[in-house]
Protein backbone atom coordinates (compact mmCIF):
# COMPACT_ATOMS: atom_id res chain seq x y z
CA UNK A 1 0.00 0.00 0.00
CA UNK A 2 2.80 2.44 0.86
CA UNK A 3 4.67 1.61 -2.37
CA UNK A 4 1.44 1.99 -4.36
CA UNK A 5 0.51 5.36 -2.88
CA UNK A 6 3.91 7.04 -2.83
CA UNK A 7 4.65 5.63 -6.29
CA UNK A 8 1.36 7.04 -7.58
CA UNK A 9 2.09 10.45 -6.06
CA UNK A 10 5.62 10.51 -7.51
CA UNK A 11 4.31 9.56 -10.95
CA UNK A 12 1.51 12.14 -10.74
CA UNK A 13 4.01 14.80 -9.68
CA UNK A 14 6.28 14.02 -12.63
CA UNK A 15 3.49 13.82 -15.22
CA UNK A 16 1.59 16.90 -14.03
CA UNK A 17 4.67 19.04 -13.52
CA UNK A 18 4.25 20.09 -9.91
CA UNK A 19 6.59 19.34 -6.98
CA UNK A 20 6.07 16.20 -4.91
CA UNK A 21 6.06 18.35 -1.77
CA UNK A 22 3.00 20.11 -3.18
CA UNK A 23 1.28 16.74 -3.64
CA UNK A 24 1.85 16.02 0.06
CA UNK A 25 0.40 19.39 1.11
CA UNK A 26 -3.18 19.35 -0.19
CA UNK A 27 -6.38 20.29 1.65
CA UNK A 28 -6.10 19.79 5.42
CA UNK A 29 -2.41 18.90 5.12
CA UNK A 30 -1.75 22.47 4.07
CA UNK A 31 -3.71 23.76 7.05
CA UNK A 32 -1.69 21.58 9.43
CA UNK A 33 1.47 22.95 7.80
CA UNK A 34 0.30 26.50 8.45
CA UNK A 35 -0.29 25.69 12.12
CA UNK A 36 3.18 24.14 12.40
CA UNK A 37 4.99 27.06 10.75
CA UNK A 38 2.87 30.07 11.76
CA UNK A 39 0.85 28.96 14.78
CA UNK A 40 -2.89 29.01 15.28
CA UNK A 41 -5.00 31.67 13.60
CA UNK A 42 -8.71 31.79 12.77
CA UNK A 43 -10.21 29.40 11.61
CA UNK A 44 -7.34 26.94 12.13
CA UNK A 45 -8.48 26.53 15.73
CA UNK A 46 -10.86 23.92 14.33
CA UNK A 47 -7.94 21.44 14.40
CA UNK A 48 -6.99 19.96 17.76
CA UNK A 49 -3.39 20.51 18.88
CA UNK A 50 -1.70 17.14 19.50
CA UNK A 51 -0.88 16.23 15.89
CA UNK A 52 0.40 19.62 14.66
CA UNK A 53 2.17 20.09 18.00
CA UNK A 54 3.96 16.77 17.58
CA UNK A 55 4.99 17.65 14.03
CA UNK A 56 6.26 21.02 15.25
CA UNK A 57 8.29 19.35 17.99
CA UNK A 58 9.82 16.75 15.66
CA UNK A 59 10.61 19.46 13.12
CA UNK A 60 12.70 21.34 15.68
CA UNK A 61 15.22 18.48 15.81
CA UNK A 62 16.73 19.14 12.34
CA UNK A 63 16.65 22.88 13.00
CA UNK A 64 13.11 23.61 11.93
CA UNK A 65 13.97 23.60 8.24
CA UNK A 66 12.29 20.44 6.95
CA UNK A 67 8.93 20.91 5.19
CA UNK A 68 6.12 20.18 7.69
CA UNK A 69 4.35 17.84 5.28
CA UNK A 70 7.49 15.72 5.02
CA UNK A 71 7.79 15.45 8.80
CA UNK A 72 4.06 14.71 9.02
CA UNK A 73 4.31 11.91 6.46
CA UNK A 74 7.21 10.37 8.37
CA UNK A 75 5.34 10.60 11.69
CA UNK A 76 2.12 9.12 10.28
CA UNK A 77 3.91 6.31 8.45
CA UNK A 78 5.81 5.35 11.60
CA UNK A 79 2.53 5.38 13.56
CA UNK A 80 0.89 3.13 10.97
CA UNK A 81 3.80 0.67 11.02
CA UNK A 82 3.79 0.74 14.84
CA UNK A 83 0.05 -0.01 14.87
CA UNK A 84 0.49 -3.01 12.55
CA UNK A 85 3.47 -4.31 14.57
CA UNK A 86 1.75 -3.82 17.95
CA UNK A 87 -1.51 -5.38 16.81
CA UNK A 88 0.25 -8.35 15.22
CA UNK A 89 2.50 -8.98 18.22
CA UNK A 90 -0.30 -8.87 20.79
CA UNK A 91 -2.50 -11.01 18.57
CA UNK A 92 0.17 -13.73 18.32
CA UNK A 93 0.65 -13.58 22.08
CA UNK A 94 -3.07 -14.08 22.65
CA UNK A 95 -3.46 -10.66 24.30
CA UNK A 96 -6.12 -9.45 21.86
CA UNK A 97 -9.57 -10.93 21.44
CA UNK A 98 -12.65 -10.26 19.37
CA UNK A 99 -12.51 -7.68 16.61
CA UNK A 100 -9.52 -5.69 17.88
CA UNK A 101 -7.40 -7.87 15.59
CA UNK A 102 -8.32 -9.54 12.29
CA UNK A 103 -8.72 -13.26 11.97
CA UNK A 104 -7.67 -13.28 8.31
CA UNK A 105 -5.48 -11.38 5.88
CA UNK A 106 -8.64 -9.95 4.34
CA UNK A 107 -9.20 -7.93 7.49
CA UNK A 108 -5.81 -6.26 7.05
CA UNK A 109 -6.52 -5.78 3.36
CA UNK A 110 -9.76 -3.83 3.92
CA UNK A 111 -8.13 -1.61 6.53
CA UNK A 112 -5.07 -0.81 4.41
CA UNK A 113 -7.13 -0.36 1.25
CA UNK A 114 -10.08 1.52 2.66
CA UNK A 115 -11.04 4.39 0.32
CA UNK A 116 -8.99 7.09 2.10
CA UNK A 117 -6.24 4.94 3.60
CA UNK A 118 -3.70 7.43 2.21
CA UNK A 119 -4.52 9.57 5.27
CA UNK A 120 -2.99 6.88 7.50
CA UNK A 121 0.52 7.63 6.23
CA UNK A 122 0.32 11.22 5.00
CA UNK A 123 0.29 14.63 6.70
CA UNK A 124 -2.98 13.99 8.57
CA UNK A 125 -4.08 13.04 12.08
CA UNK A 126 -5.28 9.56 11.10
CA UNK A 127 -2.02 7.61 11.55
CA UNK A 128 -1.44 9.02 15.04
CA UNK A 129 -5.09 8.58 16.03
CA UNK A 130 -5.15 5.00 14.73
CA UNK A 131 -2.19 4.09 16.96
CA UNK A 132 -3.52 5.92 20.04
CA UNK A 133 -7.09 4.66 19.72
CA UNK A 134 -5.94 1.07 19.25
CA UNK A 135 -3.74 1.32 22.31
CA UNK A 136 -6.56 2.79 24.40
CA UNK A 137 -9.07 0.12 23.37
CA UNK A 138 -6.52 -2.71 23.66
CA UNK A 139 -5.47 -1.75 27.20
CA UNK A 140 -9.11 -1.17 28.18
CA UNK A 141 -10.05 -4.64 26.96
CA UNK A 142 -7.37 -6.01 29.31
CA UNK A 143 -8.62 -3.95 32.27
CA UNK A 144 -5.57 -1.64 32.57
CA UNK A 145 -6.83 1.72 33.82
CA UNK A 146 -3.76 3.99 33.80
CA UNK A 147 -2.38 3.25 30.30
CA UNK A 148 -5.95 3.39 28.97
CA UNK A 149 -6.48 6.79 30.59
CA UNK A 150 -3.23 8.18 29.20
CA UNK A 151 -4.00 7.05 25.65
CA UNK A 152 -7.61 8.23 25.89
CA UNK A 153 -6.34 11.67 26.96
CA UNK A 154 -4.08 11.81 23.92
CA UNK A 155 -6.98 10.75 21.66
CA UNK A 156 -9.12 13.57 23.06
CA UNK A 157 -6.34 16.03 22.13
CA UNK A 158 -6.06 14.61 18.59
CA UNK A 159 -9.54 14.35 17.05
CA UNK A 160 -13.18 14.93 17.97
CA UNK A 161 -13.63 11.15 17.73
CA UNK A 162 -11.39 10.90 20.79
CA UNK A 163 -14.50 11.45 22.92
CA UNK A 164 -16.02 8.32 21.35
CA UNK A 165 -12.83 6.39 22.12
CA UNK A 166 -13.16 7.50 25.75
CA UNK A 167 -16.75 6.23 25.96
CA UNK A 168 -15.85 2.93 24.29
CA UNK A 169 -12.77 2.40 26.44
CA UNK A 170 -14.79 3.08 29.61
CA UNK A 171 -17.34 0.44 28.55
CA UNK A 172 -14.58 -2.08 27.80
CA UNK A 173 -12.86 -1.34 31.09
CA UNK A 174 -16.10 -1.72 33.07
CA UNK A 175 -16.45 -5.31 31.88
CA UNK A 176 -13.62 -6.30 34.19
CA UNK A 177 -15.60 -5.44 37.29
CA UNK A 178 -16.87 -8.41 39.26
CA UNK A 179 -20.01 -6.57 40.37
CA UNK A 180 -22.19 -3.74 39.14
CA UNK A 181 -20.66 -1.45 41.74
CA UNK A 182 -17.11 -2.21 40.60
CA UNK A 183 -18.12 -1.79 36.95
CA UNK A 184 -19.61 1.62 37.67
CA UNK A 185 -16.48 2.63 39.59
CA UNK A 186 -14.24 1.61 36.68
CA UNK A 187 -16.45 3.42 34.16
CA UNK A 188 -16.59 6.55 36.31
CA UNK A 189 -12.85 6.52 37.00
CA UNK A 190 -11.94 6.52 33.32
CA UNK A 191 -14.70 9.02 32.60
CA UNK A 192 -13.29 11.39 35.22
CA UNK A 193 -9.78 11.11 33.79
CA UNK A 194 -11.12 11.69 30.26
CA UNK A 195 -13.01 14.77 31.48
CA UNK A 196 -9.78 15.98 33.08
CA UNK A 197 -8.03 15.63 29.72
CA UNK A 198 -10.87 17.49 27.99
CA UNK A 199 -10.61 20.19 30.65
CA UNK A 200 -6.92 20.48 29.85
CA UNK A 201 -7.81 20.97 26.19
CA UNK A 202 -10.25 23.74 27.14
CA UNK A 203 -7.56 25.37 29.28
CA UNK A 204 -5.14 25.27 26.33
CA UNK A 205 -7.72 26.91 24.06
CA UNK A 206 -8.48 29.55 26.68
CA UNK A 207 -4.80 30.35 27.26
CA UNK A 208 -3.91 30.51 23.56
CA UNK A 209 -7.11 31.87 22.00
CA UNK A 210 -8.95 33.55 24.88
CA UNK A 211 -11.93 31.22 24.50
CA UNK A 212 -12.09 27.64 25.86
CA UNK A 213 -14.47 26.62 23.08
CA UNK A 214 -12.61 28.24 20.21
CA UNK A 215 -12.19 24.91 18.39
CA UNK A 216 -15.97 24.34 18.43
CA UNK A 217 -16.66 27.84 17.14
CA UNK A 218 -14.09 27.42 14.38
CA UNK A 219 -15.61 24.10 13.32
CA UNK A 220 -18.86 25.95 12.59
CA UNK A 221 -17.08 27.36 9.55
CA UNK A 222 -17.50 23.92 7.95
CA UNK A 223 -20.71 22.91 6.20
CA UNK A 224 -23.42 22.26 8.74
CA UNK A 225 -27.19 22.17 8.98
CA UNK A 226 -29.32 24.09 11.45
CA UNK A 227 -31.97 21.45 12.17
CA UNK A 228 -32.43 17.75 12.80
CA UNK A 229 -34.45 17.55 9.60
CA UNK A 230 -31.56 19.00 7.64
CA UNK A 231 -29.26 16.32 9.04
CA UNK A 232 -31.70 13.56 8.07
CA UNK A 233 -32.40 15.08 4.66
CA UNK A 234 -28.69 14.96 3.89
CA UNK A 235 -28.86 11.17 3.82
CA UNK A 236 -30.60 11.32 0.43
CA UNK A 237 -28.73 14.46 -0.70
CA UNK A 238 -31.76 16.66 -0.23
CA UNK A 239 -30.13 19.80 1.17
CA UNK A 240 -30.04 23.05 -0.86
CA UNK A 241 -26.36 22.71 -1.85
CA UNK A 242 -26.94 19.29 -3.42
CA UNK A 243 -27.54 20.49 -6.95
CA UNK A 244 -27.23 18.01 -9.83
CA UNK A 245 -25.73 14.54 -9.83
CA UNK A 246 -22.49 13.98 -7.93
CA UNK A 247 -21.24 10.44 -8.39
CA UNK A 248 -18.38 10.76 -5.90
CA UNK A 249 -20.67 12.04 -3.15
CA UNK A 250 -23.03 9.19 -3.94
CA UNK A 251 -20.15 6.73 -3.54
CA UNK A 252 -19.48 8.16 -0.10
CA UNK A 253 -23.09 7.55 0.85
CA UNK A 254 -22.88 3.98 -0.45
CA UNK A 255 -19.77 3.57 1.71
CA UNK A 256 -21.76 5.00 4.63
CA UNK A 257 -24.53 2.45 4.04
CA UNK A 258 -22.01 -0.41 4.08
CA UNK A 259 -20.47 1.15 7.19
CA UNK A 260 -23.89 1.10 8.89
CA UNK A 261 -24.46 -2.55 8.00
CA UNK A 262 -21.02 -3.53 9.29
CA UNK A 263 -21.49 -1.45 12.45
CA UNK A 264 -24.76 -3.24 13.24
CA UNK A 265 -23.00 -6.58 12.73
CA UNK A 266 -20.18 -5.37 15.01
CA UNK A 267 -22.77 -4.28 17.58
CA UNK A 268 -23.98 -7.88 17.82
CA UNK A 269 -20.41 -9.08 18.36
CA UNK A 270 -19.29 -6.34 20.74
CA UNK A 271 -21.67 -3.62 21.93
CA UNK A 272 -18.95 -1.17 22.94
CA UNK A 273 -17.06 -1.33 19.63
CA UNK A 274 -20.32 -1.33 17.66
CA UNK A 275 -21.36 1.84 19.49
CA UNK A 276 -18.00 3.41 18.61
CA UNK A 277 -18.59 2.68 14.91
CA UNK A 278 -22.16 4.01 15.00
CA UNK A 279 -21.20 7.23 16.82
CA UNK A 280 -18.39 7.84 14.32
CA UNK A 281 -20.94 7.56 11.52
CA UNK A 282 -23.64 9.64 13.22
CA UNK A 283 -21.27 12.53 13.99
CA UNK A 284 -21.16 13.37 10.26
CA UNK A 285 -24.91 13.92 9.98
CA UNK A 286 -24.86 17.56 11.21
CA UNK A 287 -22.68 18.35 8.18
CA UNK A 288 -25.68 17.66 5.97
CA UNK A 289 -24.18 14.73 4.03
CA UNK A 290 -21.46 12.08 4.25
CA UNK A 291 -18.90 14.04 2.28
CA UNK A 292 -16.13 13.08 4.75
CA UNK A 293 -17.09 9.41 5.06
CA UNK A 294 -13.95 8.04 3.42
CA UNK A 295 -11.70 9.84 5.91
CA UNK A 296 -13.84 9.29 9.01
CA UNK A 297 -13.95 5.57 8.31
CA UNK A 298 -10.20 5.20 7.77
CA UNK A 299 -9.42 4.85 11.50
CA UNK A 300 -12.21 2.39 12.37
CA UNK A 301 -10.01 -0.69 12.44
CA UNK A 302 -12.54 -2.95 14.28
CA UNK A 303 -15.09 -2.27 11.54
CA UNK A 304 -12.65 -2.97 8.71
CA UNK A 305 -11.32 -6.09 10.41
CA UNK A 306 -14.83 -7.50 10.86
CA UNK A 307 -15.83 -6.70 7.27
CA UNK A 308 -12.63 -8.24 5.91
CA UNK A 309 -13.05 -11.42 7.93
CA UNK A 310 -16.63 -11.70 6.67
CA UNK A 311 -15.42 -11.23 3.11
CA UNK A 312 -12.93 -14.06 3.61
CA UNK A 313 -15.88 -16.46 4.00
CA UNK A 314 -17.51 -15.46 0.70
CA UNK A 315 -17.07 -17.29 -2.63
CA UNK A 316 -13.77 -16.71 -4.41
CA UNK A 317 -15.32 -14.83 -7.33
CA UNK A 318 -17.06 -12.39 -4.95
CA UNK A 319 -13.95 -11.83 -2.81
CA UNK A 320 -11.75 -10.92 -5.75
CA UNK A 321 -14.42 -8.82 -7.45
CA UNK A 322 -14.76 -6.79 -4.26
CA UNK A 323 -10.96 -6.64 -3.93
CA UNK A 324 -10.57 -5.18 -7.43
CA UNK A 325 -13.30 -2.61 -6.79
CA UNK A 326 -11.72 -1.65 -3.46
CA UNK A 327 -8.27 -1.20 -5.00
CA UNK A 328 -9.75 0.82 -7.88
CA UNK A 329 -11.61 3.16 -5.50
CA UNK A 330 -8.56 3.53 -3.26
CA UNK A 331 -6.40 4.34 -6.27
CA UNK A 332 -8.84 6.97 -7.57
CA UNK A 333 -9.20 8.64 -4.16
CA UNK A 334 -5.43 8.68 -3.59
CA UNK A 335 -4.93 10.20 -7.05
CA UNK A 336 -7.66 12.77 -6.40
CA UNK A 337 -5.79 13.95 -3.32
CA UNK A 338 -2.60 14.33 -5.36
CA UNK A 339 -4.22 16.60 -7.93
CA UNK A 340 -6.15 18.67 -5.40
CA UNK A 341 -9.64 17.22 -5.78
CA UNK A 342 -11.80 16.46 -2.73
CA UNK A 343 -10.58 13.09 -1.44
CA UNK A 344 -12.03 12.80 2.07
Amino acid sequence: MLAHHFGLWARTSASRGFPLLQVLDRWDSNLYSRIVTDGYTWPLWAFLPLYPGTVWLLRQGPGGTLPPQLVGCLLSTLCLVAFVAWNTRWSRQGRLTGTLTPGTGWGWFLLLYGPASFTLHSHHTEGLFLLLSFGALAFASRGSLLPTALLVALCVWTRNQGVFVAITAALLLARHGSSWRERCVRFAALGALALLAFGGLLAFEWARAGDPFMFMKAQREWNHVDSVWGAIRGLWLGNPWHQGFNGWLLLRHVFGLLWLAAALALLRRDRALGLYALLSLAVMLPQGDLGNAFRFGAVLFPLMFLAGDWLATRPVWLRWTVALLVVWLNHKVTHAYAIGRWAY
